[in-house]
């Protein structure tokens, strides 16, 4: 197929944020097929870069800010094909931003990216910041089937207890955000509901960003993510249109865990409209304390295990430097 130019927007990136295990992965494979819509690997580092670098005020700072992001094992898998001298004339984050994304998509031949990662639901503020103009779709889940998701691989909370304050406060964030922003740059998708009516969602998603509906967006175009940059093995069923993948809890969950979850976000089950089963109980300080210290070990062991891969431990590094330089810039009056 002969390439042809295209005109690349960045006036309407689109973000899908939502507590991992929701969906979001499925929903940005959705959008992928689109013939106007393209979408790379998560990024991870805009809110914190943003922080640690702001808006270069030169050639040499936007080059450094380059070169520290397209380190990142995260971008590696973009397969940009830059060099940090690409942006030299850079003087905003945002600037750099649509560079990278405007790279990826003249790659791909489509003319509209967006970025998928689900953390993002904290920092929609920030993202609107930078993108004015920016759709936000925040797609969620029942609590207890992302809770389950999570104890199949090897990132996120290690129990149940962890788990639902996790999925409480990603989905809580993500609702406050939302009383803030314009009307018209804020749509919420329920993953069930993408699961049972995907050709209605699907619509509605299209009309809210701006876009025809196009039949492609009910078959996933699935990212193959390059094996050497990622410290574990990918998913077989990532990004599958799956329509029993839903209400899991219900047959593998055990009830001792059903009861733990509803205690800690039984409220925003009821609030989101799923199904609840009354039963909570109170959850002692001790028993809170253990949760949070076997989550933690877990959490450093799987840590280690990610470490002795090169990329994961180089990006390690860099991830702790801008933590600390973010940290240096607020404390600096």
């Amino acid at each position: 197929m002969e390439f042809v130019p295209i005109e690349i927007s960045s006036d309407a990136p689109i973000f899908i944020v939502g507590c991992a295990r929701s969906g979001t992965t499925l929903l940005r494979d959705l959008l992928r097929s689109h013939p106007r819509l393209t979408f790379p690997e998560e990024s991870h580092f805009i809110p914190l870069f943003y922080r640690a670098y702001g808006d270069p005020q030169n050639a040499a700072e936007a080059c450094e800010l380059a070169k520290q992001i397209l380190r990142l094992r995260w971008v590696r898998l973009w397969q940009l094909g830059l060099e940090p001298a690409s942006f030299c004339d850079c003087r905003s984050f945002r600037e750099v931003l649509c560079r990278l994304y405007e790279t990826y998509a003249r790659h791909e031949n489509k003319p509209r990216w967006g970025d998928k990662t689900p953390l993002y639901v904290k920092e929609i503020p920030l993202l609107m910041k930078l993108f004015p103009g920016a759709r936000i779709i925040h797609i969620y889940r029942d609590g207890r089937d992302v809770a389950l998701s999570f104890s199949h691989v090897w990132f996120g909370p290690s129990n149940t207890y962890i788990a639902a304050g996790h999925w409480k406060r990603c989905v809580n964030a993500g609702r406050r955000a939302a009383a803030t922003l314009p009307r018209g740059t804020y749509m919420e998708v329920r993953y069930e509901t993408l699961l049972e009516r995907p050709r209605e969602t699907m619509q509605q998603v299209c009309e809210f960003i701006g876009e025809a509906f196009d039949e492609a967006v009910l078959r996933p175009s699935k990212l193959e993510a390059d094996p050497r940059l990622s410290p574990f093995p990918a998913q077989s069923s990532r990004g599958a249109l799956i329509p029993t993948n839903s209400g899991k809890w219900k047959r593998r969950m055990p009830v001792k865990d059903r009861v733990l979850f509803e205690s800690v976000a039984g409220d925003l089950l009821e609030a989101l409209g799923y199904e609840t089963e009354g039963r909570t109980r109170r959850i002692p300080f001790a028993e809170r304390a253990a949760w949070h210290l076997r989550d933690q070990f877990w959490r450093r062991v799987r840590k280690l295990q990610a470490l002795s891969n090169a990329a994961f431990f180089s990006t390690y590094l860099q991830v702790r430097r801008a933590r600390a330089r973010a940290k240096s810039r607020e404390a600096t009056p």
